[in-house]
């Protein structure tokens, strides 16, 4: 059966080609979000980012260039994609940082935020773009049935659902520029936040990305994560071996991290 826009064949399913031959993706937009209302489904609004770290301290410059790239409060859109490219090595906080500031920002996209951890990086394989595809799509709304096969097809459905939208997407820990291209909007209104240990610069050259590189933290913004993590209490205590500790950890945030808590348990009573 057919509606003029889409074909929904015998179970249901929803066939997107025949409104790509007649308007484009944003028509398909149009009919995929009209098909929705007809079965009485709302389009889905997914908050997808994981739990923000409480005591975040400094980067203020690199928060200040993520603020920037920010949509205009009225609603309006710029002629593109807005991409943000973090980089850095392991343990200094690229993850920490795309995360809060996420929180931060995420009411200023009233369609949702998504977020996947590429696994770029560790003991399980890279997720396929594929894989990651079909969750965004399912978290967007569309059932199994209405996703089709093939990456191709998918980012096109991807990019056609989020046609209009304005969404915050988080894409952590990539390995490379060709595990993120997949997975990015292809109209105005959405923010992208990628990480990775890579410098990704295939995404600044292509794709206009702009580009955050981590370094270690300065020894004052080292210092105030410790006592942030450690309270009044343990910081008033021994303020000269805060900093002993900051040295020994080379200012790495991760490390930080770890043997502050390590600290602040083996001082609790």
């Amino acid at each position: 059966m057919t509606d003029g826009a889409g074909v929904r064949d015998a179970a249901g399913s929803w066939d997107a080609e025949p409104a790509m031959r007649a308007g484009g993706f944003q028509h398909v937009s149009r009919a995929m979000s009209a098909d929705l209302r007809v079965r009485g489904v709302e389009p889905a609004v997914p908050r997808q980012l994981p739990l923000a770290i409480p005591d975040f301290t400094g980067r203020v410059e690199h928060i200040a260039a993520l603020d920037a790239l920010l949509p205009a409060e009225d609603g309006g859109v710029g002629g593109a994609v807005v991409i943000s490219a973090v980089d850095g090595t392991a343990g200094i906080g690229k993850t920490t940082l795309a995360v809060w500031w996420a929180h931060r920002v995420q009411d200023r996209f009233p369609d949702g935020t998504l977020h996947v951890n590429l696994r770029g990086y560790g003991a399980a394989a890279p997720a396929a773009p594929s894989e990651v595809l079909e969750g965004f799509l399912r978290a967007l709304g569309l059932q199994a049935e209405q996703i089709p096969v093939g990456v191709e097809a998918q980012t096109g459905l991807f990019r056609s659902v989020l046609a209009g939208r304005r969404m915050l997407i988080v894409l952590d820990n990539a390995n490379n520029a060709d595990q993120v291209r997949p997975l990015l909007p292809g109209s105005p209104g959405c923010v992208v936040v990628v990480t990775s240990r890579e410098s990704l610069t295939g995404l600044v050259v292509t794709e206009a990305a702009t580009r955050l590189t981590l370094d270690l933290l300065p020894e004052d913004e080292a210092v105030e994560l410790v006592t942030s993590i450690l309270g009044p209490a343990g910081s008033a205590v021994e303020p000269d071996a805060i900093r002993e500790l900051v040295r020994f950890c080379a200012r790495l945030p991760l490390a930080l991290r770890i043997a502050a808590a390590t600290s602040r348990l083996r001082t609790s009573p």
